[in-house]
């Protein structure tokens, strides 16, 4: 039985939402990635090399707008009943604070290696999950899900090893980032599973913690050499820079759990994957890095087996 052509023409403005919040978030994740790099390069003209500073401004952003939603009404917290002391330490901090190791270690990479090896190296992430989902959720692993896995090591394994000039140190922060990471989407799962909260009252609760660990480490760690080499001043100097990082960063935090809600957490993976493709072709466009023909090739084994490890886990 074919459809009417009525039915179709009903069916296009319904998918229409949710094809532009796919198209956004994939042009501003990027965008967030190439103004941090722009801000935090030591070769660029900001040179403002304070990662944890820079991953707090969309924190910032999202903790001070669902605030302002809550004060004026616009936003209702379903959940608040639950938000005891002990909820509040034993779940939402971890989660906060595993948040703000992702971001800074996210950034800190920006000091040591260019966008496009970033973005190769961020296709072990699915690895790292895994392997806590096991651990934490006791969470059982087929056989198809770790032959993914496996393709996805060799393909990162090939794009570190095509690089010439590479620090070992940026791999460590590389490592920290996706390790961050697959602790707080498993303690997200593992924390919240009994409270389905909204999008905007999850981010009201969690956004100030990571914001204020952010905050209170860069203190600490680079607030003295901030003002000891007059870095501040580039807060002034450039503040429409700092201003769309953390508008981009508010962006970010919100189209990730909009795209999961509209498609799927598999559709999230392949598009994440697309938008990740953008990045890699912007590191040799705007910062003129190299990147080798066996870095191409282990970027595509590692999209391969991370569109694989999607389906596996969907079935």
């Amino acid at each position: 039985m074919t459809k009417s052509p009525k039915s179709s023409s009903m069916q296009l403005p319904r998918n229409i939402p949710t094809l532009l919040i796919c198209a956004v978030y994939m042009v501003v994740g990027p965008a967030l990635m190439i103004v941090n790099k722009r801000i935090m390069d030591p070769k660029g003209s900001i040179v403002f090399p304070y990662p944890l500073f820079v991953s707090s401004l969309g924190l910032l952003f999202t903790a001070c707008a669902t605030i302002v939603l809550r004060l004026t009404g616009y936003l209702e917290l379903e959940h608040e009943h639950l938000m005891t002391r002990k909820f509040w330490i034993l779940r939402i901090l971890p989660v906060g604070v595993c948040h703000a190791g992702t971001l800074a270690f996210g950034n800190a990479q920006y000091l040591y290696m260019g966008v496009a090896l970033i973005q190769f190296l961020k296709a072990f992430t699915p690895i790292v999950v895994t392997i806590i989902s096991l651990l934490i959720l006791k969470r059982k692993v087929t056989l198809r899900v770790w032959l993914m896995l496996l393709i996805i090591c060799c393909g990162t394994s090939m794009t570190a090893m095509g690089e010439a000039y590479i620090q070992y140190l940026g791999l460590f922060l590389a490592f920290g980032s996706s390790t961050t990471e697959a602790i707080r989407l498993v303690l997200t799962q593992f924390a919240l599973q009994d409270c389905k909260m909204s999008l905007l009252e999850s981010q009201y609760h969690m956004a100030p913690v990571a914001a204020l660990a952010l905050l209170l480490l860069s203190y600490f760690l680079e607030y003295p050499k901030m003002v000891a080499e007059d870095h501040l001043d580039a807060l002034f100097l450039y503040k429409g820079e700092f201003l769309l990082a953390a508008t981009l960063g508010l962006g970010v935090q919100l189209l990730t759990s909009n795209v999961i809600q509209m498609t799927s957490s598999t559709t999230l993976k392949v598009i994440s994957q697309l938008r990740n493709a953008l990045v890699v072709l912007a590191g040799p466009m705007l910062f003129h890095e190299g990147i080798s023909f066996i870095q191409v090739v282990g970027y595509l084994i590692s999209v391969a087996g991370v569109y694989g490890y999607a389906v596996a886990l969907s079935k």
